[in-house]
């Protein structure tokens, strides 16, 4: 009995009216999108106006105003500073300065170039930059042959060691070694690839054909790098005691190993924005001026 009131239906006056259902003619009417995707209108939060490499340097725009002073002088430390590398071997095998001074001197203009790029940037900085590790990687290519030549075929010793002892001015240890390829990767192979872009550029060797670009750096790597190499030895009293002996192998590894260089050099400056709506180089090129001069005297 107590159960059969417990499922009694309560009275209307108790029924909820929110939980009424409605009945099927007061019901709204379908909408005639009902069971079609609607497609909300976009709201556009904003514009990307440049890229970050846009923002850093607008390289659609190249100024027909010669560089400044100060401009120069910048680009004439950025050369300074990869050229003193590959210079410093040859000072120290004249014995006219150690490569253990010259490798602070490059150590504090490495500091202040850096610093003047932070502070100062500059769109030659993405070329610096683009060159630094394309003569990274190219030197670390060389470096595949040469040290096959060495290791494998016996052909010739490793200096490399040695002259990372020159840098720290320690005797030859594993320390120096180490140092050595380190200082040889970043400063000489590095410096090379940053002076080959910045003097590309500057002379409009980037507005050559592929064929003509890659030759030229195959070039700048045999001469004047190879040549310098080969002449410092030959030329210094201590050249083929500090470094290498002069033989018919030595000679042939290591222009073979320049050649590779180059040609890495070259097809890395082929991926580098060329030719005259790319170009990162701000300036009109020089070898372009001077013809023009030419024509108009």
């Amino acid at each position: 009995m107590r159960n059969a009131e417990m499922l009694r239906p309560l009275p209307a006056a108790l029924e909820d009216p929110e939980t009424q259902r409605l009945s099927s003619a007061s019901r709204p009417a379908p909408s005639p999108t009902a069971g079609r995707t609607v497609r909300l209108p976009s709201i556009v939060i904003g514009t990307v106006a440049n890229t970050v490499r846009q923002r850093y340097a607008d390289l659609s725009v190249v100024s027909d105003v010669p560089p400044s002073r100060w401009q120069i002088a910048r680009v004439m430390l950025v050369l300074l500073l990869a050229a003193m590398p590959i210079l410093g071997i040859s000072v120290d095998v004249f014995g006219l300065v150690p490569q253990a001074t010259t490798s602070v001197v490059i150590i504090a203009l490495a500091a202040a170039l850096a610093t003047v790029v932070a502070f100062a940037p500059h769109r030659i900085d993405m070329i610096v930059g683009r060159g630094l590790i394309a003569g990274m990687v190219a030197c670390i290519v060389y470096d595949g042959a040469r040290l096959f030549a060495v290791h494998v075929l016996g052909l010739m010793d490793d200096f490399i060691p040695v002259m990372g002892s020159w840098v720290t001015g320690e005797p030859d240890t594993t320390g120096s070694a180490a140092v050595g390829y380190v200082w040889r990767y970043i400063g000489d192979g590095g410096g090379l690839g940053v002076a080959f872009f910045v003097v590309a550029f500057a002379l409009g060797i980037d507005r050559w054909s592929n064929v003509k670009a890659v030759g030229a750096a195959v070039a700048f790597a045999v001469f004047p790098t190879w040549a310098g190499l080969i002449a410092t030895v030959a030329l210094a009293p201590r050249g083929e005691d500090m470094m290498f002996p002069l033989t018919p192998a030595t000679v042939t590894i290591t222009l073979v190993g320049h050649l590779i260089f180059g040609f890495m050099l070259g097809l890395a400056f082929l991926k580098a924005p060329r030719g005259r709506a790319g170009s990162e180089w701000p300036w009109p090129p020089l070898l372009e001026t001077l013809a023009r001069r030419r024509r108009t005297a």
